[in-house]
């Protein structure tokens, strides 16, 4: 029975065109994102990479997930450590699908003298732990 990272990596080279595009888009647009983050609200950054996303040509179920899975191991190495916000932003701008869900942005309030935490996903990518507030754009 082969192993779980066999069967990974055989997904994700199925389509070894489609993984060398992913990977060429996904590490630009991370690039972009992890700068534009800074200078730009999350309204006016997701609504424009909304709009990105629904011009990129639509995505098979194999495509979408490979997709999640370059944008993840990309974020893992940039500069500053892997980001939530970041992802998601790039996962809007490259997955048609994924650019018509709700954006959201959980956060938790912390006790006095505690240091916030916080969470943004895509709906229906990911089940994260619950929030005491969620945005949703």
């Amino acid at each position: 029975m082969p192993s779980r990272l066999f069967t990974r990596a055989r997904a994700l080279l199925a389509d070894p065109v489609g993984l060398a595009r992913d990977l060429r888009d996904a590490a630009r647009l991370l690039r972009e994102v992890d700068a534009d983050r800074w200078n730009e609200g999350p309204a006016a950054l997701v609504s424009r990479m909304r709009d990105r996303g629904a011009k990129a040509l639509p995505r098979s179920p194999e495509s979408r997930k490979r997709l999640e899975s370059v944008v993840y191991r990309l974020d893992q190495v940039i500069a500053g450590g892997p980001n939530c916000y970041r992802r998601a932003l790039v996962r809007l701008a490259l997955d048609p699908e994924a650019a018509e869900e709700p954006f959201i942005l959980g956060l938790n309030v912390p006790p006095a003298g505690s240091t916030p935490s916080g969470h943004a996903w895509v709906e229906g990518s990911e089940q994260p732990d619950p929030h005491d507030v969620e945005f949703r754009l």
